[in-house]
């Protein structure tokens, strides 16, 4: 068997490459464990997301193996607002998850091309993430990193919850945090989570809570030059108002998201349900625009903001299929030049999260050499004082004739 190492190299694109039923069209971007792809399944003539495992995570069998009983658990969470994960598999040295293709950007995305989200289009993300959660915690499954990343938004304005379940290969693999694959989520990270301790749905609903006030701020509820000094802030530290960080949340949605960032999980919304509950029974003013009317995070496909993400116009180029055709070249061209402004922006999201990594590296790199130049001028010193004393004279009383 080849050495999967050898065959899912980053530097290597997998573009063309046919793994089962499946034909990968274009590299979008790489997460923490996968390349990801836009592909095409030739059975149902469909767009599909494929995530092809990393070097990184094949290093460790015991996390390939954790991923795959996370993706099957996860993939019997069936809901709208979940995204779908259709195939786990396993060809020729290459270990992949094929899911639900969303055409839309990422919460983080949005925030960065548009800003803070208005209380109506917080209280949608709120709606639709606790539903998705709620479902989660009919199957006994926690997501563990729920964050802006994570959240997909199509052009109808559902929100959509990726790799649910498959946060908890990374976190339970000492080496893989130690390289700095999960150093984004401790900016969400619930207190318990951040002391090792076990999880429940209520570590879900702290984290929606802290991407909730991300979402409405514009910021974090805790910030750091390091991941441990985030973790300590949402141990120990009280949330800052986000009244005062942003007017417009002073009321019942503000308390909602306050609640939702209990220190401890028995002062928050118990389940899923809980949080579904309390906002029905916010003002009508508040709900509406919510639960019954367009979703306020919907957008036009054609707009500016639009054609920076969107997929839709995918839907028309006739599949490649995989056997040679004079068209087969016309939807590989036509879907690169659709991909290629989605492809700048998810670009643009690895690389604020690889220069937050090496922050906080430096940052950590510079706070031990300065620990250690202290000890050693400190043992120094010490070193010095007893050579100093050792030189002296030492007076002895003198011998003479008793009196």
């Amino acid at each position: 068997m080849q050495n999967p190492s050898a065959t899912t190299s980053l530097d290597h694109d997998y573009s063309g490459r046919v793994l089962g039923g499946y034909r990968l069209i274009s590299r979008l971007g790489s997460g923490g464990m996968a390349d990801v792809y836009v592909a095409e399944q030739a059975s149902l003539h469909r767009r599909v997301a494929v995530k092809v495992l990393r070097p990184t995570t094949l290093a460790h069998p015991e996390a390939v193996d954790r991923f795959t009983q996370e993706a099957r658990a996860a993939a019997a969470l069936v809901h709208g607002n979940i995204v779908q994960i259709h195939e786990v598999g396993f060809i020729d040295g290459v270990h992949f998850l094929v899911e639900e293709f969303v055409a839309g950007p990422s919460l983080r995305a949005w925030l960065k091309e548009r800003g803070p989200l208005s209380p109506a289009a917080v209280l949608s993300v709120l709606v639709q993430v606790a539903a998705a959660l709620d479902q989660a915690a009919a199957g006994g499954v926690v997501h563990r990193d729920i964050k802006p990343e994570n959240l997909l938004v199509t052009p109808r304005g559902e929100v959509k919850v990726a790799d649910f379940g498959l946060a908890r290969v990374l976190h339970e693999n000492l080496e893989l945090t130690q390289t700095g694959i999960a150093l984004g989520t401790p900016l969400y990270m619930s207190p318990e989570q951040t002391r090792g301790e076990a999880v429940d749905i209520r570590s879900d609903l702290y984290s929606l809570g802290a991407t909730a006030y991300h979402l409405a701020a514009g910021q974090p509820p805790f910030r750091g030059t390091t991941g441990v000094a985030v973790a300590l802030a949402h141990a120990k530290e009280p949330v800052p108002p986000l009244a005062t960080v942003q007017p417009a949340f002073a009321g019942a949605v503000g308390e909602l998201i306050e609640r939702l960032l209990a220190k401890a999980p028995a002062d928050r919304f118990q389940a899923p349900a809980d949080l579904l509950a309390a906002i029905d029974g916010l003002p009508t003013g508040l709900t509406s625009s919510s639960r019954t009317a367009a979703l306020p995070l919907a957008w036009n496909p054609e707009h500016e903001f639009g054609r920076s993400f969107s997929f839709d116009r995918l839907a028309a180029v006739p599949l490649a299929g995989f056997r040679g055709s004079a068209t087969a070249a016309r939807p590989v061209a036509a879907v690169d030049a659709a991909t290629a402004r989605l492809k700048v922006a998810l670009d643009r999201e690895e690389i604020d999260r690889l220069v937050s990594r090496r922050v906080w590296a430096v940052t950590a790199a510079l706070a031990a050499f300065g620990l250690g130049a202290g000890f050693l001028l400190g043992r120094l010193r010490a070193f010095q004082g007893r050579r100093g004393g050792s030189s002296r004279p030492v007076s002895r009383p003198q011998s003479g004739p008793a009196s």
